[in-house]
């Protein structure tokens, strides 16, 4: 299985899912039009890791800057594909990153904690870039 990599349109966020690393990281603006057609590929690309690698740890690092009520509903389903689909062997980590004076994409954060079982770290930053 290949590294993926998307970069960032004034739109979609950039995707950069380094395989040997075990680290998914989402990165900047996610307001596609078509959210479902940007999304899909990465839920499959994770499924596919995580059921034919059978990694020991994985890391999901979101660093959103913003995003629109779709991308809140892919996100959601990103973290219960992790949830679902990890093996109790399987170390899974959340990396919510969110600039401190950005109260909302904080709240975001913690909702999404708050109906996952997976680790979450929630990490403040000055600027996420």
């Amino acid at each position: 299985m290949e590294d993926l990599f998307i970069k960032e349109t004034p739109t979609t966020p950039e995707v950069a899912f380094k395989v040997e690393d075990g680290i998914f990281e989402i990165k900047g603006v996610s307001i596609p039009e078509d959210t479902e057609d940007f999304y899909n590929p990465l839920l499959y690309h994770i499924e596919e890791f995580l059921t034919k690698h059978n990694p020991t740890k994985v890391t999901l690092a979101l660093k959103l800057i913003y995003v629109n009520t779709s991308t809140s509903g892919m996100i959601g389903k990103i973290i219960k594909l992790l949830e679902n689909t990890a093996s109790l062997e399987q170390e899974i980590i959340v990396q919510w990153f969110y600039e401190t004076e950005d109260e909302d994409m904080k709240d975001l954060g913690e909702d999404f904690h708050s109906f996952s079982t997976l680790k979450f770290e929630m990490i403040p930053c000055e600027e996420i870039s």
